[in-house]
């Protein structure tokens, strides 16, 4: 039997009680009206689970969403601006509020949520020179996010764009001197040291950096073909 129904049942008990005048038929007809709106509870709890399910149904799961940490980037330069391009796929779906960037004199943190069930950012610290925050910005391309960096000082050429690049090539520019961090009998000592400290000291990028030099290093030493 339907609530509908039920409740006219409920409707016509009551009726009769009040119309009543026996104490005997009031008490029964009260016993039969609770059992029947008790009734009416529990059909109705059904009905709202029933429904809560189908609402969890046609909702869909959303697929889990991974972050990725971002190493790699070209880098160019005008008089004005220092410019990174970072390569992501189909990027230019993006709307521009998935994507930020936070930037201090000195760092950049690049920052691409919901790109194919992916979250993306980019660290870079110890940029060679500083930055105007407030006229550096971002651009969405077609597979690439394009990042400009006011230079502070213009027409101020970057030779890198980090002080740890710079300090890694004057580094080893200067691999072959002796200096008190050298071994005599290892004239690579001291490159090593330099290396695994700022190694130690770097972020990701500039483990990832660091890594490479020294493994090319290390392979000339041992006498490897030079890549």
């Amino acid at each position: 039997m339907s609530i509908e129904e039920l409740k006219k049942d409920v409707a016509e008990l009551t009726k009769f009680e009040n119309e009543s005048s026996r104490p005997k038929v009031k008490e029964v007809l009260q016993i039969a009206k609770h059992k029947i709106e008790l009734e009416i509870v529990n059909l109705e709890l059904k009905e709202k689970q029933k429904a809560q399910k189908v609402e969890t149904a046609a909702v869909p799961s959303q697929p889990k969403r991974y972050s990725v940490e971002l190493n790699e980037y070209a880098f160019d330069q005008s008089d004005k601006f220092v410019k990174l391009f970072v390569t992501l796929k189909d990027s230019q779906k993006l709307a521009e509020s998935d994507v930020t960037t936070n930037f201090t004199l000195h760092s950049i943190c690049l920052q691409v949520n919901n790109l194919n069930n992916k979250d993306y950012t980019l660290v870079i610290k110890n940029l060679l020179h500083e930055i105007n925050l407030e006229k550096s910005y971002f651009k969405i391309k077609t597979d690439m996010i394009a990042i400009y960096l006011k230079k502070q000082k213009e027409c101020q050429h970057w030779e890198h764009l980090t002080s740890i690049e710079k300090k890694l090539k004057d580094a080893k520019d200067s691999s072959l001197k002796k200096d008190k961090d050298m071994d005599p009998s290892d004239p690579t000592s001291g490159l090593m040291n330099l290396m695994k400290k700022m190694y130690d000291e770097g972020d990701s990028s500039t483990k990832q950096m660091i890594a490479k030099t020294w493994s090319e290093s290390m392979n000339k030493q041992q006498g490897g073909p030079d890549f």
